[in-house]
Protein backbone atom coordinates (compact mmCIF):
# COMPACT_ATOMS: atom_id res chain seq x y z
CA UNK A 1 0.00 0.00 0.00
CA UNK A 2 0.91 3.71 -0.74
CA UNK A 3 1.42 5.85 2.26
CA UNK A 4 1.18 9.61 2.31
CA UNK A 5 3.72 11.82 4.31
CA UNK A 6 0.69 14.26 5.45
CA UNK A 7 1.90 16.52 8.33
CA UNK A 8 4.85 14.38 9.41
CA UNK A 9 2.14 11.61 10.06
CA UNK A 10 2.40 8.24 7.19
CA UNK A 11 -1.07 8.17 6.07
CA UNK A 12 -3.23 5.67 3.45
CA UNK A 13 -4.64 8.79 1.73
CA UNK A 14 -2.46 12.48 0.92
CA UNK A 15 -5.00 14.29 3.54
CA UNK A 16 -6.01 14.36 6.62
CA UNK A 17 -9.59 14.75 7.90
CA UNK A 18 -9.45 17.39 10.92
CA UNK A 19 -12.84 18.25 11.80
CA UNK A 20 -16.77 17.18 10.65
CA UNK A 21 -18.11 20.22 8.87
CA UNK A 22 -21.65 21.33 7.98
CA UNK A 23 -24.43 19.81 6.67
CA UNK A 24 -26.08 21.36 3.74
CA UNK A 25 -30.04 19.94 3.15
CA UNK A 26 -32.76 20.89 0.88
CA UNK A 27 -36.09 21.74 3.14
CA UNK A 28 -40.03 22.10 2.24
CA UNK A 29 -40.67 25.31 4.04
CA UNK A 30 -37.63 27.72 4.10
CA UNK A 31 -39.32 29.53 6.99
CA UNK A 32 -40.36 27.16 9.01
CA UNK A 33 -37.10 25.65 9.30
CA UNK A 34 -35.73 29.39 10.01
CA UNK A 35 -37.96 29.32 12.83
CA UNK A 36 -37.30 25.52 13.85
CA UNK A 37 -33.43 25.49 13.64
CA UNK A 38 -33.38 28.91 15.02
CA UNK A 39 -36.03 28.72 18.34
CA UNK A 40 -35.61 25.16 18.89
CA UNK A 41 -32.17 24.68 18.38
CA UNK A 42 -30.32 28.02 18.87
CA UNK A 43 -28.77 28.78 15.54
CA UNK A 44 -28.50 31.85 14.12
CA UNK A 45 -28.98 32.76 10.39
CA UNK A 46 -24.93 34.67 9.50
CA UNK A 47 -26.02 34.81 5.24
CA UNK A 48 -28.66 34.42 2.86
CA UNK A 49 -28.64 33.89 -0.71
CA UNK A 50 -30.72 33.71 -3.47
CA UNK A 51 -29.69 31.20 -6.35
CA UNK A 52 -31.76 30.67 -9.36
CA UNK A 53 -33.95 32.82 -7.34
CA UNK A 54 -34.87 30.51 -4.71
CA UNK A 55 -33.49 31.04 -0.92
CA UNK A 56 -31.11 29.33 1.00
CA UNK A 57 -29.92 30.00 4.46
CA UNK A 58 -26.79 29.54 6.14
CA UNK A 59 -26.59 29.20 10.05
CA UNK A 60 -24.30 29.11 12.88
CA UNK A 61 -24.00 27.77 16.27
CA UNK A 62 -20.02 28.49 16.62
CA UNK A 63 -17.64 30.91 15.09
CA UNK A 64 -17.70 28.56 12.02
CA UNK A 65 -19.59 30.86 9.28
CA UNK A 66 -22.11 28.07 8.98
CA UNK A 67 -22.96 24.52 10.79
CA UNK A 68 -26.03 24.74 8.48
CA UNK A 69 -27.21 25.13 5.19
CA UNK A 70 -30.96 25.37 4.00
CA UNK A 71 -31.80 25.09 0.22
CA UNK A 72 -35.26 25.20 -0.80
CA UNK A 73 -36.26 22.07 -2.25
CA UNK A 74 -37.00 23.49 -5.78
CA UNK A 75 -33.24 23.24 -6.14
CA UNK A 76 -32.85 19.60 -5.40
CA UNK A 77 -33.61 18.60 -8.99
CA UNK A 78 -30.37 20.67 -10.46
CA UNK A 79 -28.02 20.50 -8.20
CA UNK A 80 -28.44 17.04 -6.22
CA UNK A 81 -27.23 13.95 -8.19
CA UNK A 82 -28.63 11.78 -5.08
CA UNK A 83 -32.00 12.07 -5.11
CA UNK A 84 -33.22 9.43 -2.55
CA UNK A 85 -31.96 12.18 0.31
CA UNK A 86 -32.60 15.94 0.87
CA UNK A 87 -29.32 16.18 2.32
CA UNK A 88 -26.54 18.07 -0.62
CA UNK A 89 -23.67 17.46 1.21
CA UNK A 90 -21.98 16.99 4.32
CA UNK A 91 -18.83 18.94 4.70
CA UNK A 92 -15.29 17.56 6.12
CA UNK A 93 -11.95 20.02 7.05
CA UNK A 94 -8.53 19.20 5.51
CA UNK A 95 -5.38 20.28 7.45
CA UNK A 96 -4.42 22.52 4.41
CA UNK A 97 -4.78 23.55 0.94
CA UNK A 98 -1.83 21.44 -0.30
CA UNK A 99 -3.75 18.71 1.47
CA UNK A 100 -7.17 19.96 -0.73
CA UNK A 101 -4.79 19.52 -3.56
CA UNK A 102 -3.16 16.84 -2.84
CA UNK A 103 -7.19 15.26 -2.30
CA UNK A 104 -8.26 16.47 -5.76
CA UNK A 105 -5.55 14.22 -7.52
CA UNK A 106 -5.84 11.37 -5.23
CA UNK A 107 -9.43 10.97 -5.41
CA UNK A 108 -9.66 11.52 -9.81
CA UNK A 109 -6.67 8.78 -9.98
CA UNK A 110 -8.71 6.32 -7.58
CA UNK A 111 -12.01 6.84 -9.36
CA UNK A 112 -14.09 8.58 -7.54
CA UNK A 113 -16.48 10.87 -9.23
CA UNK A 114 -16.29 15.17 -8.23
CA UNK A 115 -19.04 17.61 -9.14
CA UNK A 116 -19.37 21.02 -9.50
CA UNK A 117 -21.28 22.77 -7.18
CA UNK A 118 -21.99 26.62 -7.38
CA UNK A 119 -19.70 28.44 -5.14
CA UNK A 120 -22.57 30.67 -3.91
CA UNK A 121 -23.60 27.45 -2.44
CA UNK A 122 -20.51 27.51 -0.29
CA UNK A 123 -20.43 30.88 1.26
CA UNK A 124 -17.69 31.17 3.61
CA UNK A 125 -15.50 28.47 1.99
CA UNK A 126 -13.20 29.20 -0.62
CA UNK A 127 -11.58 26.10 -2.29
CA UNK A 128 -13.90 22.78 -1.96
CA UNK A 129 -14.06 19.26 -3.67
CA UNK A 130 -17.45 17.63 -4.08
CA UNK A 131 -17.03 13.79 -4.37
CA UNK A 132 -19.26 11.49 -4.51
CA UNK A 133 -19.42 8.07 -2.22
CA UNK A 134 -20.69 4.88 -3.03
CA UNK A 135 -23.97 5.45 -2.51
CA UNK A 136 -23.87 8.57 -4.44
CA UNK A 137 -23.90 10.91 -1.29
CA UNK A 138 -22.00 14.48 -1.45
CA UNK A 139 -18.89 14.99 0.20
CA UNK A 140 -17.44 18.28 0.95
CA UNK A 141 -14.21 18.54 1.30
CA UNK A 142 -12.58 22.37 2.37
CA UNK A 143 -9.32 23.06 3.95
CA UNK A 144 -10.71 26.65 5.60
CA UNK A 145 -14.03 28.04 6.39
CA UNK A 146 -14.54 31.93 7.38
CA UNK A 147 -14.67 32.54 10.73
CA UNK A 148 -17.43 35.18 12.51
CA UNK A 149 -15.94 37.89 13.94
CA UNK A 150 -16.54 39.62 17.47
CA UNK A 151 -19.42 41.71 15.86
CA UNK A 152 -21.17 38.80 14.85
CA UNK A 153 -21.15 39.25 11.00
CA UNK A 154 -19.31 37.53 8.02
CA UNK A 155 -16.67 39.09 6.06
CA UNK A 156 -18.98 41.02 3.29
CA UNK A 157 -18.78 39.28 0.02
CA UNK A 158 -16.87 41.75 -2.06
CA UNK A 159 -13.85 40.96 0.85
CA UNK A 160 -14.11 37.75 -0.13
CA UNK A 161 -11.47 35.47 -1.94
CA UNK A 162 -12.44 35.43 -5.88
CA UNK A 163 -11.60 31.63 -6.99
CA UNK A 164 -11.58 31.16 -10.65
CA UNK A 165 -11.33 27.96 -12.74
CA UNK A 166 -7.96 26.76 -11.95
CA UNK A 167 -6.24 26.68 -8.32
CA UNK A 168 -2.77 28.08 -7.82
CA UNK A 169 -0.17 26.25 -6.46
CA UNK A 170 -0.08 28.49 -3.23
CA UNK A 171 -2.67 30.94 -1.80
CA UNK A 172 -2.52 33.40 0.91
CA UNK A 173 -3.30 32.87 4.05
CA UNK A 174 -6.26 35.08 5.05
CA UNK A 175 -6.63 36.66 8.87
CA UNK A 176 -8.79 33.84 10.36
CA UNK A 177 -7.40 30.62 8.07
CA UNK A 178 -6.29 29.61 11.00
CA UNK A 179 -7.90 30.51 13.77
CA UNK A 180 -10.31 28.17 14.34
CA UNK A 181 -10.47 25.77 17.54
CA UNK A 182 -8.69 22.76 15.12
CA UNK A 183 -5.60 24.94 14.34
CA UNK A 184 -2.67 26.95 15.83
CA UNK A 185 -0.83 26.92 12.89
CA UNK A 186 -0.57 25.01 9.51
CA UNK A 187 1.46 21.76 10.53
CA UNK A 188 -0.42 21.83 14.10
Amino acid sequence: MTMFDVGEMELSCPFKITAMGSVRQFVDDIDASFRSYGDDLGFEVVEEVIFCGEQCAYLRSVPDHHAVGLLSIALRAQLDPNRRSKVLSCGMQLGSYAQLRDAAKFLVEDGCRLISLPAELHPGIDYALHVLDLDGNCIQLYYSMEQIGWDGRPRPVYERRRVGDGWPDTIEALSDTYANRNFQGPQA
